[in-house]
This record gives structure tokens, C-alpha cells and sequence, in this order.
């Protein structure tokens, strides 16, 4: 079962490496710790083998951590985040970066998981790495897109599958931490085209029309029967396709938190998902929520 946040004390875990976008989610996990009662870890997984990693030079492995310690230390103050102890809370694990961060998270019983997202180099990539975490994560990852900011208002996209309810309880408690406004939507997509014999055939307006209002009809039941713990929110139920009316909302907002069906090795490609594609594409951090519905 996927964990869910925040249950205060909460440990977060950011993945870190040389470029500079581990840098925002390094910020961005300081920056909504104390909200959020959040306990950071940095994370830096090591390429050198395992065989080899217990001989590795202690002194070198304590200066480069003081090193990077430096480093971060001037990013948060530059940011305006100050009194990060940064040197006490980096890990060097040797491995892989995805497979070091989710199983750290798995050891450690982490409530979230904290990824820069790095610029795209090609139309169907958005970072090997944050794939993989997304892909295998036992907690929800934030994918911080470019510098933080402070959360005022919250987008959640459900799709009124078995996951919607685990999916808002995550926004809720996110919006109820930070104080952030939260806008709940859910977008109906009208039926495909029917065939017969290879040629395509409209749907007839009555059963489009009676799919749209029974659609409605469990959106609004979904919310009512919803605790929201005294959160006011925001409901909105469109009509049109899923991605773009949240790619076109999102930035209105502040952070956008979904879920995500995937598992398994066929979860790593994530091809043609809402959750993949809104990722590869976004501008705003994105919050994920993966297999709400368990295993």
C-alpha cells in the first residue's frame, strides 16, 4: 500500500546530485518543512559498487559531505532558508539514484519523496530518475518544476477511480498544513467514436449526455461523502480531455497533486499516462500519488 502524508513527524527524503536541479527540490523540501513538519534527509546515491564502497576513503567521503554541505547551505540562504543543518542530514548510498531513493524510503518509512525535475532533452522525456521514483515510490514524490515558491493555491485532479479518495485525502492534508485554497476537478471525456466494419460511428447525444450527468452525478457524491476535515474547496467538473485542462489550470496554482495507476516494470514507461505526460510538461511542482488503491 502506498503511504500517505503528512503523519507529523514526517521524514522527507530529497534526492541530490551536482546539477542544479536537485537544487530546487532541496529548497523546496526546507522551504515547506516546517508547514508541513517535515524531518529532511538528503540523499546522494554513489555510482562506486557496492564491493567497493566499504573501502572508500572516510576522510574524502567527509569532505566531499562537508562540501556539498556548503554548497546547499548557500542555495537555502540565498533562498531565504536559514538554520538547515545540512552536514547532519546527507546520505552517500551507493547505487543508483532511483533505487537508492526508493529503497532509502522503504528502510527509513518516509512520507514523501522530494525530485528536481530536470529540462527536458527530447519530447518524451522528463528525467530518467524521477520516472523510476515515481514508478516504484511506497510514498508520494514532489517533482519540483524550476525555483519554489510559496503554496497559496492547490490543483488536485482526480478521476474517480478507487484511488480518487486517497488522492484527496493527500491534497486535503497538504492544503490543511499550508494554508493553501484547494480546487478540486475532475474532467469528463466524451466516449470514443464506435466502429463497425473499420468505419467510425457517432454515439448518439442521448448517451453521451446520460454518460456526462451520471459522471456528474458520482463527482458530487464523491465530495459529499468526502471528510474534509473543515477544508473549504473548490469542486469543478469540465468537459474535455484530462491533461490539457489541467496543464491549462495549473498555472493558476501553486502545486498540483494526482495519482498514478502504475506499477510493475510496465509502470517505468509510463507512456501515454495523464500523470507522465502532465509531469514531462508542467510548470508547476507536482505532487504523486502512486497505486492509491494498493497492491
Amino acid at each position: 500500500m502506498t503511504r500517505r502524508f503528512p503523519n507529523a513527524p514526517t521524514l522527507a527524503l530529497v534526492g541530490v546530485e551536482e546539477r542544479d536541479a536537485a537544487d530546487h527540490a532541496v529548497v523546496a523540501a526546507f522551504r515547506h518543512a516546517p508547514a508541513l513538519k517535515l524531518e529532511v534527509e538528503l540523499v546522494h546515491a554513489s555510482s562506486v559498487p557496492l564491493d567497493y564502497f566499504s573501502h572508500v576513503d572516510p576522510l574524502g567521503v567527509k569532505k566531499a559531505r562537508g562540501y556539498a554541505a556548503t554548497r546547499w547551505n548557500n542555495v537555502l540562504q540565498a533562498a531565504g532558508v536559514v538554520g538547515a543543518a545540512l552536514e547532519d542530514t546527507l546520505e552517500i548510498i551507493p547505487g543508483s539514484p532511483a533505487h537508492a531513493l526508493v529503497e532509502r524510503a522503504l528502510v527509513r518509512s518516509a512520507g514523501v519523496i522530494f525530485v528536481g525535475r530536470h529540462e527536458r532533452r527530447g519530447p518524451f522525456d522528463f528525467g530518467d530518475v524521477v520516472r523510476d521514483v515515481v514508478s516504484s515510490a511506497n510514498c508520494p514524490v514532489w517533482v519540483q518544476s524550476g525555483a519554489p515558491r510559496d503554496v497559496h493555491r492547490i490543483l488536485c485532479g482526480i478521476d474517480l477511480g478507487r484511488s480518487s479518495l486517497a488522492v484527496l485525502a493527500l491534497a486535503r492534508d497538504v492544503a490543511l498544513a499550508i494554508g493553501a485554497e484547494l480546487h478540486v476537478l475532475h474532467t469528463f471525456q466524451r466516449p470514443e467514436l464506435g466502429y463497425v466494419l473499420g468505419y467510425p460511428v457517432q454515439f448518439p447525444s442521448s448517451v453521451v449526455d446520460d454518460a456526462r450527468e451520471r459522471e456528474r452525478r458520482d463527482f458530487e457524491r464523491l465530495l459529499a461523502a468526502f471528510d474534509w476535515k473543515s477544508l473549504r474547496y473548490v469542486a469543478e467538473f469540465l468537459e474535455g480531455e484530462p491533461l490539457r485542462e489541467l496543464l491549462d489550470q495549473q498555472r493558476q496554482h501553486d502545486l498540483v497533486v494526482i495519482g498514478t495507476h502504475g506499477r510493475g516494470a510496465l509502470a517505468r514507461t509510463l507512456v501515454g499516462s495523464v500523470a507522465s505526460d502532465l509531469l514531462r510538461r508542467a510548470e508547476t511542482p507536482v505532487l504523486v500519488l502512486r497505486n492509491a488503491e494498493g497492491t
